[in-house]
């Protein structure tokens, strides 16, 4: 086999397990088990087993983790009054 063919394959694998994954986020918030709601911090998408806006998510409390390289520009300055409403 071909690198050409090992990729395709590779990326037909991911794209399967992806969406397979979406099904059963989707399965689980329609059962009303799980949720995807915005943080109330920052306005991210996240995950909760309530129907309502979380105080923090992994990116506020983890912002290294989440985008290491633009953490190292910016040193924790979080936006305040944020003109975005949602």
């Amino acid at each position: 086999m071909t690198v050409e063919e090992v990729f395709t394959i590779a990326l037909i694998a991911v794209l399967a397990i992806a969406a397979t994954a979406a099904i059963y986020v989707g399965l689980l918030n329609w059962i009303g088990a799980f949720y995807v709601v915005r943080c109330a911090a920052c306005h991210h998408l996240t995950f909760s087993s309530v129907n309502r806006s979380q105080e923090s998510c992994p990116h506020c409390r983890h912002p290294v983790l989440m985008h290491p390289i633009r953490s190292l520009n910016h040193s924790g300055v979080r936006v305040v009054n944020d003109p975005l409403h949602y």
